[in-house]
């Protein structure tokens, strides 16, 4: 009995030590391939923080936290069209394409199971949680450039939901929320609410808003428009699919 017991355990060393040496590095992150060089540094600090697996990479916020002690930002957009197909169709977009806008632009994301690490212009399937994206923000026309790095860590299907946590580290920690709801029969209601905080009471107040008001406006705009292309490749395909003899 002692012999299958200390098999089991050796095997069990083993099996954890295997799939730590699978397991992706931040060091394994081709900066060449980033042009941002904002997030480059950005990237680097994290590695000089001691950060070394993806999962090393930390939310500021779980999925249910308590919010109640963060202020609170809330905007309400409306979206003409199948209210299926939006959530589907915010949920299914590429990310390097949603987060590349005239004042947010994609550098890299990272995910963490399974490990992968894609590029801007990679081939990426859609939202999923343990995704982190590393995103520059353009604020006063470019002159100024900001990195921010956050995990997804909601995507509900049933609720029509998708959360995103700022990582640890960031200049702000907090969670924004993208909830759909059905307004009437061709339109859809989407509410982008923001709860932030960081060790600035001025910049919660009067800086933040204000930048985050333009970035939540460019990624919805930018969505609308690749909604629509999405609803007219569905057409092509329709127009030239062959119909059953």
């Amino acid at each position: 009995m002692k012999i299958v017991l200390k098999c089991v355990f050796l095997i069990s060393v083993f099996c954890v030590q295997m799939q730590s040496f699978a397991q992706l590095r931040l060091n394994d992150i081709n900066l060449d391939q980033i042009r941002q060089k904002k997030i480059r540094k950005y990237i680097e600090t994290q590695i000089s923080e001691d950060k070394i697996l993806f999962t090393d990479i930390k939310p500021s916020c779980n999925s249910g936290k308590n919010l109640t002690s963060f202020s609170k930002n809330e905007m309400i957009f409306y979206l003409k069209g199948n209210f299926d197909d939006i959530w589907q169709g915010y949920i299914s977009e590429n990310p390097s394409c949603s987060w590349n806008a005239r004042k947010v632009t994609f550098g890299v994301l990272l995910q963490k199971f399974p490990n992968k690490i894609s590029y801007n212009n990679d081939d990426i399937d859609g939202v999923f949680t343990g995704q982190v994206y590393f995103l520059n923000l353009k604020v006063m026309k470019g002159i100024y450039n900001l990195p921010v790095a956050f995990e997804i860590i909601t995507v509900d299907s049933v609720d029509r939901v998708i959360e995103f946590s700022y990582i640890e580290g960031n200049k702000s920690s907090g969670v924004q929320q993208i909830k759909f709801l059905k307004a009437g029969d061709f339109n859809t209601k989407i509410i982008h609410t923001s709860y932030f905080k960081s060790d600035s009471d001025f910049r919660d107040k009067w800086i933040y808003p204000y930048f985050h008001k333009k970035i939540v406006n460019d990624f919805h705009r930018n969505m609308r428009k690749l909604l629509d292309l999405q609803k007219s490749k569905r057409k092509v395909v329709r127009k030239g699919s062959v119909a059953p003899n």
